[in-house]
């Protein structure tokens, strides 16, 4: 049965933090002032659902392809931008049997320009075994070189990750990246720090993403915090998106002006390593671009994705391309 809305959804570790953290509240719980709206589950926002010719396969780009395990995530972050599939009530849809992993699998060995495939969701980790079977299947297959798994399981729910899994997965090819998305340093409480640790100890080429929130991370010294404390433990910085405005989403959504002043600021201070890509995910659109700095002397209103398709990005909220 669909939900009427996206669901406030908080694992007992997040409703205890949720206490001590202004920004983790903002992050996961239910605001009825901005999100009384129906949910909207014929929603594309990213063009997804038009490039999967197998369900749970989306190949947008040359050489990789996304596969979304699971609907499910371990809790549901507000500004989700997936909020047409996760916590609407179509979790047992989501969730890959194997016979359905088996056709991913399928599909991937006949196509050898695929080298590298992204365990994604909703959260690959809410879906353990068919995590494990997906893995187990692709390391018997030599043109895909790298294995990457997408998750915010660690910081929802450090007590649950289930390690012995982790250290079996890590071996299914010489390359395996872990991307942690994270968003605040109040995130990086000492039971994730211990888990990032353990990860690194295992053998993950170890990755963050992030994402621009009005009210949570809008400032340089929360943001230089967070990707240094992160460099510090071994994470690489890799992206920091722009928000995806939806209608649940619009009070997180920051003008680009604002973000490209942040970035700059951070680029003076920071090391290369410790600076992550600033990238939009066009809607309706192919590819994540990266926004230039102000360190260039650039007009941002009009964008070309990866097929050279222009976008006004003042109408994005209309999704009109000119």
């Amino acid at each position: 049965m669909n939900e009427a809305r996206f669901a406030e959804k908080l694992t007992p570790y997040l409703q205890e933090l949720a206490q001590r953290s202004k920004a983790v509240e903002k992050m996961y719980v239910f605001n009825s002032k901005y999100e009384n709206i129906p949910a909207d589950i014929e929603r594309d926002l990213l063009n997804e659902k038009n490039t999967s010719a197998v369900f749970g396969v989306v190949k947008k780009y040359e050489g990789q392809v996304l596969v979304l395990l699971s609907y499910t995530c371990a809790a549901n972050c507000r500004y989700c931008e997936r909020q047409d599939r996760v916590g609407v009530g179509l979790d047992s849809i989501g969730r890959l049997t194997e016979k359905q992993i088996d056709t991913v699998v399928d599909s991937i060995k006949k196509d050898p320009t695929i080298y590298e495939v992204i365990a994604s969701g909703g959260d690959p980790l809410t879906h353990p075994k068919g995590l494990k079977y997906l893995f187990d299947r692709l390391s018997l297959i030599d043109h895909v070189k790298v294995l990457r798994i997408h998750t915010r399981f660690p910081l929802q729910f450090p007590n649950k990750v289930n390690l012995e899994l982790m250290e079996h997965l890590v071996k299914a090819k010489d390359t395996i990246y872990l991307s942690l998305h994270i968003d605040h340093p109040d995130e990086l409480q000492p039971e994730c720090i211990e888990l990032i640790k353990k990860f690194r100890a295992a053998g993950f080429i170890l990755l963050s993403q992030s994402v621009f929130l009005k009210g949570v991370n809008d400032d340089v010294i929360i943001l230089k915090t967070m990707f240094l404390r992160l460099f510090e433990l071994g994470v690489r910085p890799y992206y920091i998106y722009h928000c995806q405005e939806i209608p649940t989403t619009k009070r997180f959504v920051m003008s680009l002006a604002d973000e490209i002043f942040i970035m700059t600021k951070l680029r003076n201070e920071l090391s290369g390593l410790a600076f992550p890509q600033h990238v939009i995910d066009i809607p309706d659109a192919s590819g994540k671009v990266i926004v230039p700095s102000n360190h260039w002397n650039t007009d941002t209103s009009i964008v070309k994705d990866f097929t050279g398709q222009k976008i006004n990005t003042n109408n994005w909220a209309k999704n009109e391309s000119i």
